[in-house]
């Protein structure tokens, strides 16, 4: 499906668990463990992107895992946005780490 000046983000994209060949995108260093659609809308919030959520859709290669995917605006390559995604997911979760510790 194209989607001119739009990117699809599937959660397996930014998924640590998961080999490249099941659809991992992102290097194993920048990969997130068990990313969540609610971290990932967050992180487009948070990033101030354009983003449209579908919540049943299931990611090809792993079928039978409900996993979901946002369509977002683009603004750089496929790779930078994820990567900056997987970046921003990161500091969430570091943020809430740091919130229940106090």
């Amino acid at each position: 499906m194209k989607l001119p000046g739009k990117a699809i983000v599937w959660l397996v994209y930014l998924d640590a668990n998961l080999p490249r060949r099941l659809g991992r995108k992102v290097p194993k260093s920048l990969a997130i463990e068990a990313p969540t659609l609610s971290e990932l809308t967050e992180a487009c919030k948070r990033l101030k992107l354009e983003f449209q959520l579908r919540e049943d859709a299931r990611y090809p290669r792993i079928w039978w895992g409900r996993r979901g995917y946002i369509i977002v605006d683009k603004f750089a390559s496929k790779s930078k946005l994820l990567k900056t995604l997987a970046l921003e997911i990161r500091r969430l979760r570091n943020e809430k780490a740091e919130y229940g510790r106090r």
